[in-house]
């Protein structure tokens, strides 16, 4: 993901991440972080390794509402995690 501003006017973009974190009671869990541009993308790939390391499933945000990430978690059997 690269950013659009160019502020030096140099023709060069800088690059950009996203950063997803889980957090309970505000303590870091778990982070992720994708060179993708919005949260819906970097959702599937968060899960997975997540999953990966046995840590249990965090609750979300409809911010990452898509037919993809809801297909995913009907196949998971996870659908309570959005709220």
């Amino acid at each position: 993901m690269r950013m659009k501003e160019d502020h030096m006017k140099n023709g060069q973009l800088k690059p950009g991440y996203n950063v997803q974190i889980g957090t309970e009671n505000q303590f870091i869990l778990f982070y992720t972080i994708h060179q993708r541009p919005t949260d819906t993308r970097c959702f599937i790939p968060y899960m997975e390794k997540l999953a990966a390391f046995s840590l249990p499933m965090l609750k979300t945000v409809t911010g990452y509402g898509s037919e993809e990430n809801y297909m995913q978690l009907v196949l998971r059997k996870s659908l309570d995690l959005i709220f």
